[in-house]
């Protein structure tokens, strides 16, 4: 006659215990493989807007250091008729279309226009664009006070910067600064 002994109290695991464990653990890591790729995404999106805010802000500091009459005085070299009037450029790490102001005054700063790797010292170069930032300046006289200008800064970028087919560009950006000058 043979003796089956059933331990009921056994100290491992089971098979299917270790499987839906492992379904387990395979679903957080899937989750926080997705959270780090987002964030990674979010940090570099946040990068391109500080950016474009530097570029703005400096465009907007260039506009008040000319002042009213040196802005009047140069509309022609910036191929503005008169007011209301605009100008583009864009600030690039292969200048496409600089900045021809850059010669007009000690307030335009020629790092707008060449873009470039990082500022290093002693000689800065550019400000370190990976993209190209298009700055569209638009100028008129204040209807208020027709002894001011109000202008309206724009800088654009795109999230997939096609430069072969600009007609392909992905992922319209745009920051907007007004001020009064």
């Amino acid at each position: 006659m043979k003796t089956f002994v059933s331990i009921k109290n056994s100290s491992g695991a089971s098979l299917l215990e270790v499987m839906i464990a492992m379904v387990i653990l395979t679903v957080g890591f899937l989750g926080v493989m997705a959270l780090s790729i987002a964030l990674t995404n979010n940090n570099a999106t946040a990068g391109k807007i500080n950016t474009a805010t530097t570029i703005a802000q400096a465009e907007v500091s260039q506009l008040n250091c000319l002042g009213v009459s040196g802005i009047n005085n140069n509309l022609a070299n910036w191929g503005i008729a008169s007011l209301p009037g605009t100008y583009t450029y864009t600030v690039s790490p292969v200048v496409l279309n600089p900045d021809s102001r850059n010669s007009v005054t000690s307030c335009i700063n020629p790092a707008l226009a060449s873009g470039g790797p990082a500022p290093y010292s002693p000689a800065p170069t550019g400000l370190g664009v990976t993209l190209p930032y298009t700055v569209t300046i638009n100028l008129a006289y204040n209807s208020i006070s027709p002894s001011l200008i109000n202008a309206k800064v724009q800088v654009t970028w795109y999230n997939a910067y096609n430069v072969g087919n600009a007609g392909n560009n992905i992922g319209e950006h745009m920051i907007t600064l007004y001020d009064t000058i």
